[in-house]
């Protein structure tokens, strides 16, 4: 019930960026006001202000930039309207089926990244990993481990693809931090990453699915508990 109570300024500043793209008062590559003005017109806090732009941020709404504030991306008007109605409305889903949509896609992005990545691709996954590796132990870590695997969805240049993990994989990584999900000793979750990155180096695809599942193992259990029997258990074998 507390969580819900939290999450209503940051819906209430989620749904008026909705209302003014909707209205046409902000348009792509439009800048947003800043936080302390939102903050001020809206009568919410900054720091429900700032978690608002970090969801939106996350999903690919909205972009910031150091010094010159938070821009609304380069999407149509109808693009934008959907995708934060998405986000206002993900949490309708129940996180087993989220869970399972992420496994599949990310089984796929990674075989597509190593078909498809270019050298460009290459360094921005590695910079990706290593800023990880560096913030393992803070509260950075789920944004970078988000970060790391976004690089890959991108390197795999299927932008349908890409776009439906932005918008299903924030909420799920949520649970990272608060039900404690990820367990896995460091050095085993720093040793998959780089077995990712060696096979999309070399361009090896085989292997990617038992990679994939053995790497997401926690959440895929967690995520079998979390369903409880209210449906039916799914199966990854078939993939």
């Amino acid at each position: 019930m507390k969580d819900e109570i939290n999450s209503q300024p940051v819906k209430h500043v989620i749904e008026h960026i909705k209302k003014q793209i909707s209205e046409r008062q902000i348009l792509p590559g439009d800048r947003l006001p800043s936080e302390r003005k939102l903050s001020e017109l809206l009568k919410v806090s900054r720091s429900h202000v700032r978690e608002a732009l970090q969801k939106l941020e996350l999903y690919g709404i909205v972009k910031t930039y150091p010094q010159s504030g938070t821009v609304v991306s380069e999407f149509s008007k109808d693009q934008l309207d959907t995708m934060i109605t998405d986000a206002l409305k993900i949490s309708r889903y129940d996180f087993s089926s989220l869970v399972y949509v992420r496994v599949l896609l990310e089984i796929e992005v990674c075989k597509l990244c190593a078909v498809n990545r270019t050298e460009e691709d290459l360094k921005n996954i590695e910079n990706t990993l290593v800023e990880l590796e560096e913030k393992f132990d803070t509260d950075l870590r789920v944004e970078k481990d988000f970060a790391f695997h976004q690089a890959i969805a991108q390197g795999g240049h299927n932008p349908v693809i890409s776009s439906l993990l932005l918008i299903i994989t924030p909420d799920i990584l949520k649970y990272y931090q608060k039900y404690k999900v990820c367990a896995v000793p460091q050095k085993t979750v720093h040793a998959e990453h780089r077995e990712m990155l060696q096979k999309i180096k070399d361009r090896d695809k085989e292997g990617m699915k038992e990679l994939v599942l053995r790497h997401l193992a926690n959440l895929i259990d967690f995520a079998k508990m979390s369903a409880k029997g209210n449906i039916p258990e799914f199966e990854y074998g078939h993939i």
